[in-house]
């Protein structure tokens, strides 16, 4: 944000140009031909759900899946127009709510497959689904080698239309072996059901990993997430052109000279081993910046990587600055993204505390604002808490 200042004490910030550059290299690799299937659940892995699947609707995204209802609901109330998918199973009690706003569930159980049929003859509609087929991710889905039966009974229901049929690969970035036997599990339905004439019109299962490694897995509609936020499962996928989508950032609020010896912080987890120059940055766990990272993780301030020092609080962090010169009251602090040469990334922070990069961006938490930048502006806000469209004032007018 060149010339444009935010002065919240955190905050992130989306390249929505990188989205879009992203988004056009994943074509590139899968063909123009095929259907797109962007995972937006979580607030789009924390990047800010509605802004990104507008975007990516300019771009001809084909779809967006979510997680519930719930997040169905805000796409549309935010203007998506484009199909939503619930990827995940729902209760009976959002049956109505589905069918009046022309949301696709999942449907990986006939009960539910039955009670979705009778309200959508109540209501003088169809009901699109897509069914879920469980190869051995174990979780959700109608076991494969019951899924052709079940398929053909779903179809019979009245006022129910099967749009897509999928299944979710368990182990795609690690096991060559494990993805190949759930992709022929897969593969032995849909023979099944064309043998059988019965035809559904989207099939998908490839995710991120799977677009990375399995070309055969493509089939006629691809399910990315993360890598169209910039992110890859593993070190070892990088086969696609793309770039992280997110900054995470805050600022000093305090700065202050600590003899050696004394400790900082809560439990008294660090003590200072020289005079040093304590800096306290407005971020904390409440913040969704984890407290794992205490006397672990690094920031990076004009530049250079500052570390952190004592045990991060609720809403303030402290790192020591005494290797960094002419530090200010005000200053910027990066916490994922780039600064100079230097560059925090979540897989850097995953790495640190244990965990996966969707977890360190699907974290920030709700009191952290989302700026959403293009052409190098910041064309909006939005606060979690439901604060949207709060136009921001950059210096250039």
């Amino acid at each position: 944000m060149e010339g444009n200042t935010y002065n919240g004490r955190a905050w992130v910030e989306i390249d929505l140009d990188r989205l879009r550059r992203n988004y056009r290299a994943l074509r590139e690799k899968i063909g123009e031909t095929r259907k797109v299937l962007v995972a937006v659940k979580a607030d789009a892995y924390g990047h800010g759900a509605v802004e990104i699947s507008r975007t990516l609707q300019q771009e001809g995204v084909d779809m967006v899946g979510v997680a519930s209802v719930d997040e169905a609901v805000e796409l549309k109330l935010g203007g998506i127009e484009c199909p939503i998918v619930v990827l995940s199973p729902t209760t009976f009690d959002f049956i109505p709510i589905i069918l009046k706003n022309g949301f696709r569930p999942n449907v990986s159980n006939f009960q539910y497959a039955q009670s979705l049929s009778t309200a959508a003859l109540r209501m003088d509609t169809r009901a699109k689904v897509h069914i879920e087929i469980d190869t051995g991710m174990g979780r959700t889905g109608v076991p494969w080698a019951e899924a052709f039966n079940f398929i053909r009974k779903t179809q019979d229901l009245a006022g129910i239309e099967v749009e897509g049929i999928f299944t979710h690969f368990a182990v795609a970035e690690e096991s060559r072996k494990y993805t190949g036997e759930q992709m022929g599990k897969f593969l032995k339905v849909l023979h099944q059901l064309e043998t059988h004439g019965i035809a559904i019109p989207l099939k998908h299962c490839a995710n991120s990993a799977g677009i990375l490694h399995y070309p055969d897995s493509y089939l006629n509609m691809v399910r990315p997430g993360l890598i169209l936020y910039g992110l890859f499962p593993n070190s070892a996928s990088r086969t696609i052109d793309i770039r992280p989508i997110m900054s995470f950032k805050t600022r000093i609020v305090h700065i202050q000279r600590i003899p050696s010896g004394n400790s900082i912080s809560y439990g008294r987890k660090f003590i200072t081993q020289r005079d040093s120059i304590i800096a306290t940055i407005s971020v904390g766990y409440g913040d969704g910046y984890s407290r794992s990272l205490s006397n672990r993780g690094e920031v990076i301030i004009r530049g250079r990587r500052a570390r952190i020092v004592g045990t991060i609080c609720m809403d303030l962090t402290m790192v020591d600055c005494s290797d960094i010169s002419d530090i200010q009251l005000g200053d910027e602090v990066t916490l994922i993204g780039r600064d100079g040469l230097e560059e925090m990334t979540p897989d850097e922070l995953a790495n640190l505390v244990g965990t996966i990069s969707y977890e360190v961006t699907s974290s920030i938490g709700p009191r952290v604002p989302r700026i959403f930048v293009s052409n190098g502006l910041p064309s909006g806000i939005k606060s979690l808490l439901g604060h949207e469209n709060c136009l921001l004032h950059s210096q250039n007018g």
